[in-house]
């Protein structure tokens, strides 16, 4: 029994590795189109959605009902964040504005940063696991920014080229260190509330960033900020869904490969 939930988180992995490399360039693409305002919150609610579409073939996995509602939510969120028509990016990355705004974009991240490190020393290890959470949040949405700045110096200043490479270098680096900080955030809090802290960290902070850098506008905000709603209602229905998911993940890796040669022994 271990063996086949072992070879099929295996392949869920694989899988989820290939899609992540393939999906870089097509990522790019569309911030260079639509900009991290809109992409960021299109990709975590697809990211959700194809996460549960992927444990119901691969991993068996049950859905109730309530969790049924936040996965048709989630699929319906983009319709209403398309509908809130947001302006394509823009930057010049030597100008004053972009300076200023990136600098008033990093204050905040930087203040919540720094606040969840103070809880972290002082918090107990359920406290510490949902500052990790924050944490991560905070980094994975830097990363996003810094993506997009680098896909506008590609699409409007090939001139600075290895500039826009930094960028793009230091944002996979942030990312693989928020992935192991979001890894502390599961080991020591409750999964769903931090999941549900890293994605809201993450999501508001790149649309902040997106609207204040990049000078993206919001023209139907009505129909924008339902579609942001659906998603955090969505993420909520699907929690305990997520929760599941990342305590089977923990019980394979805590499995000895010893116990696992055994079982295919037999």
């Amino acid at each position: 029994m271990f063996q086949v939930a072992l070879s099929a988180f295996n392949l869920s992995l694989g899988l989820g590795i290939m899609l992540a490399l393939g999906g870089g360039p097509t990522y790019m693409l569309a911030q260079a189109f639509i900009g991290v305002t809109l992409t960021q919150p299109l990709m975590l609610a697809l990211q959700l959605a194809f996460t549960v579409v992927f444990a119901l073939l691969m991993l068996e996995e049950k859905i109730q009902r309530m969790e049924t509602l936040g996965f048709i939510i989630l699929i319906l969120s983009p319709v209403f964040l398309a509908l809130g028509q947001i302006t394509p990016p823009i930057m010049d990355f030597f100008s004053e504005q972009f300076v200023s705004s990136f600098l008033w974009f990093l204050i905040p991240a930087v203040i919540i940063g720094v606040l969840a490190g103070i809880v972290i020393k002082l918090g107990g290890e359920n406290t510490q696991g949902l500052m990790y959470a924050v944490i991560s949040g905070v980094i994975f949405a830097l990363g996003a920014i810094l993506a997009q700045v680098g896909v506008e110096i590609f699409k409007e200043q090939m001139e600075l080229f290895l500039i826009g490479l930094v960028f793009l270098l230091v944002m996979m680096i942030g990312n693989g260190l928020a992935t192991v900080i979001q890894q502390l955030a599961f080991q020591k809090g409750k999964i769903g509330i931090a999941i549900a802290l890293q994605s809201t960290a993450n999501l508001l902070l790149a649309i902040y960033g997106g609207l204040i850098i990049f000078n993206q506008l919001i023209l139907t905000p009505l129909f924008f900020i339902l579609g942001i709603s659906l998603i955090f209602l969505g993420n909520i229905l699907l929690i305990r869904f997520q929760t599941r998911l990342e305590k089977a993940e923990e019980i394979l890796d805590n499995i000895p490969s010893s116990d696992i040669e055994m079982d295919v022994e037999k």
